[in-house]
């Protein structure tokens, strides 16, 4: 009887362990483990697409992306997953050796094959002197040559080298080659001084004295070859070539993009960019116009695979799109945001604003049309005049997003047309002349620049108005407007932040910053205040670029002269606050905060530690920034820029977002807020595979929470203090071992004990 009980109590463990086991692998399914970096890049565009009859190969500015006809799969790719560099600018493919060539505008090229990419630098870090850029490839058995600003680089792609260069000087002045192409007997390079042409068994390729004129005419920008007879374009007539002459066939009313030919014949590709509608032409051999058709972007290739007759047309506005009988029936893109700058982000629970637009160094609106774009439910959404007519000509330059609190609802900040407003329903509708507070520009009356969003404790919005008689504008929770102006009526104003104190913070450009006290009573402004904080008060700048309030309630100012770090913002208004530069010692040296460095962004995590964007790159310090956590660049991580725009943090998962001018990544960081109590508490990865070797997060616990790991019998196996919510560990123990496999306790406590939880992991074997 009692082995009876012992067996059953053993089968019902074995159950409840397997019952956990799986609870907490679907609870966790999600998660990504911390370090995992993502891509958020736009996959709108297509700059050009090459094909091996069942797959196309789509570049677009920033990025490469494949689709397959046969499987209807897309597949992204970035950096994250494998491509060497950032900023596409050609493409081709090479039926010989099954490879892509993928061409960057920094001169790096990359192989692709088998979802795998192989990296041949060599032309990156060849020195040269002048320009260098790649403009075009083209592909002939097995090589491929590479049309450059010095001339044409010959990779043999079989093995993956750089075969020769043939390099173009005329009177000791580099020739750069636009295109590149080859019938039976000749090459031919369509050149700033013209259209050569050589022989393919010529000794003298590399001598561009042995190269034979064909028109000296220095516009043409596009060549290719049909049936062994070549073609070449300017931008608005088109030709054929005929033994050492070239034949006119028409001229276009348009601005011809390119050429190419596919094995339905040849594709004339036409623009119209006032009224940004494309023509495609299709051709026989003669020039006669077989087919035409409108689109509705700028078509820069059309492309038929190898079985059936649909056009694949790349679009620079639209990416990929499939027409059939000159309809368009469907488009081909991954997910991804509407730009590429991110002047501003908003991150809560997995949901994402980005607000694409922004200023030039003078303050002045760029007439940026991509709007905003949303990330939820793990794809994005655009906010522009191609989706959402409300995005006219004036509501460009989006530069400033924020969530209201008490509704959910969104609010977007132009930097031309003034603010909109994202409801719950999905409408959106414009606030600009809901009420006389909002003022346009002084000199250019017409614009109302939102420079500025911020929500207080009260859930009242405030804003500023940049170059206005009032710079600061609030909303309040029941939709009463006023305005406000700082002693002597500062006009430019942007970034508003608001303190612990309800002191509204905003950057003077030029002159430091700014603080602002209505005295708790927006309706009387007698007991309003005004300072600022400058030089003279020992900011290491009056160019300011971006603030933070970290958990401590201290203002973080980042400056074209490092970081200025103001501990008594309560005192400020008063005129009796200094600002401190700290000196801190990173290396052999001590210095001010970041001396010397453009701060362009600064976000505080759930552990009061510092993400510091610049101009070279992301910091991440520790809370009093006398330490460096880690460094990111564009060489070391999959970072597409160096310059940084922005940097926002997902108090709820810690996902570092950061905006460079090249486009978005994020970053999985180890800290997220502390819980009110640890009712919520997720261990990732749990199970942990025997062949897991990453960072094991413990995340849901209360701030800062003492958290301690034990084995069955209450061996100590490590102990750690959780970084804001979020407790990591490396997996090791004190000896650096790896513990043995087994069920293991999880303690977590608060400083005071008041809140405490217990629960499992399982290392497996």
């Amino acid at each position: 009887m009692l082995r009876s009980e012992l067996n059953n109590m053993i089968k019902n463990f074995c159950f409840l362990l397997i019952g956990f086991i799986l609870s907490i692998q679907t609870s966790s399914a999600q998660d990504k483990p911390i370090g995992f970096w993502r891509s958020h890049i736009p996959y709108s565009n297509a700059e050009d697409v090459a094909t091996d009859g069942v797959t196309m190969f789509a570049i677009s500015k920033e990025s490469f992306y494949t689709y397959n006809a046969a499987t209807n799969q897309l597949a992204a790719y970035s950096k994250v997953n494998g491509m060497a560099d950032v900023e596409m600018s050609a493409i081709a493919y090479d039926a010989a050796t099954n490879l892509v060539v993928l061409g960057y505008k920094n001169t790096n090229i990359d192989l692709f094959s088998n979802e795998t990419f192989y990296n041949l630098p060599d032309i990156k870090l060849k020195l040269i002197n002048g320009v260098k850029e790649i403009y075009d490839i083209y592909t002939d058995n097995g090589l491929a040559f590479i049309s450059t600003s010095f001339g044409v680089v010959v990779i043999d792609l079989s093995k993956k080298e750089v075969k020769e260069t043939y390099s173009f000087t005329f009177n000791s002045q580099t020739v750069p080659v636009k295109g590149f192409t080859a019938d039976n007997m000749y090459y031919y390079a369509a050149t700033s001084l013209g259209l050569y042409r050589i022989s393919k068994s010529s000794p003298n390729l590399q001598d561009f004295s042995s190269w034979q004129l064909v028109d000296a005419r220095i516009n043409f920008t596009n060549l290719l070859t049909y049936q062994q007879k070549v073609y070449a374009s300017t931008l608005d007539s088109l030709f054929s070539v005929k033994n050492n002459s070239t034949q006119f066939l028409f001229k276009s009313d348009y601005e011809i993009t390119n050429i190419n030919a596919t094995k339905n014949g040849i594709f004339v590709n036409e623009f119209m960019p006032l009224v940004y509608v494309g023509k495609v032409k299709q051709i026989d051999t003669a020039g006669a116009i077989i087919d035409s058709f409108n689109i509705s972007g700028k078509p820069v290739g059309v492309y038929v695979l190898a079985s059936g007759d649909d056009k694949f047309i790349a679009d620079e506005y639209f990416g990929l799109t499939r027409y059939v009988q000159d309809k368009k029936v469907a488009d081909y893109r991954p997910s991804g945001p509407s730009g590429y700058g991110a002047f501003d982000i908003l991150a809560y629970d997995k949901e994402v604003w980005v607000a694409h637009g922004s200023y030039d160094r003078q303050w002045r609106y760029i007439y940026n049309q991509d709007g905003v774009s949303r990330f939820k439910n793990d794809a994005w959404e655009s906010f522009n005049r191609v989706w959402y007519p409300i995005f006219t000509d004036k509501k460009t330059d989006m530069i400033r997003v924020a969530k209201d609190p008490n509704d959910g609802s969104v609010y977007l900040g132009s930097y031309r047309g003034g603010l909109l407003h994202y409801k719950q329903d999905g409408t959106i509708e414009d606030l600009t002349f809901t009420s006389p507070v909002f003022e346009g520009t002084i000199g250019d009356t017409g614009a109302y620049r939102i420079s500025g969003l911020a929500f207080d404790a009260l859930g009242n919005l405030w804003m500023n108005q940049f170059g206005a008689l009032h710079e600061l504008v609030v909303k309040t929770k029941d939709g009463q407007y006023y305005n406000f102006a700082g002693a002597g009526s500062r006009l430019a104003a942007a970034s508003v932040l608001i303190d612990d104190y309800d002191q509204k913070w905003y950057l003077v450009p030029g002159l430091g910053v700014g603080v602002y006290n209505d005295g708790g009573t927006l309706d009387n402004k007698n007991d309003d205040q005004y300072s600022s904080m400058e030089m003279s008060n020992n900011l290491p700048s009056n160019t300011v670029y971006c603030m933070a309030k970290d958990k401590e309630g201290t203002i973080w100012v980042g400056t074209s002269d490092g970081i200025g770090i103001i501990n008594c913002p309560g005192e400020a208004i008063k005129g009796t606050c200094q600002v401190e530069k700290r000196i801190v010692q990173y290396d052999k040296f001590a210095g001010y905060l970041f001396q010397g460095e453009s701060v362009m962004a600064i976000a505080v995590d759930g552990a009061n530690r510092k993400w510091i964007g610049t101009t070279n790159g992301v910091w991440l310090v520790s809370a009093s920034a006398d330490k460096i956590i880690n460094r990111f660049t564009m060489d070391n991580s999959p970072m597409p820029s160096n310059t940084i725009q922005k940097i926002a943090i997902d108090p709820v998962t810690g996902d570092v977002y950061i905006g460079t001018d090249l486009g978005i990544v994020s970053y999985k960081g180890t800290a997220i807020e502390g819980a009110e109590e640890n009712n919520k508490v997720i261990t990732f990865p749990n199970p942990i595979p025997s062949s897991y070797r990453g960072t094991i997060a413990i995340k849901g616990v209360v701030e800062n929470a003492d958290v301690r790991i034990t084995d069955v019998t209450g061996q100590l196996v490590y102990r750690t203090k959780a970084l804001g919510g979020q407790a990591v560990w490396n997996g090791l123990d004190y000896k650096g071992k790896r513990p043995q496999s087994g069920v293991y306790l999880i303690f977590v406590t608060n400083a005071e004990g008041s809140q405490t939880y217990t629960g499992k992991m399982v290392f497996m074997e």
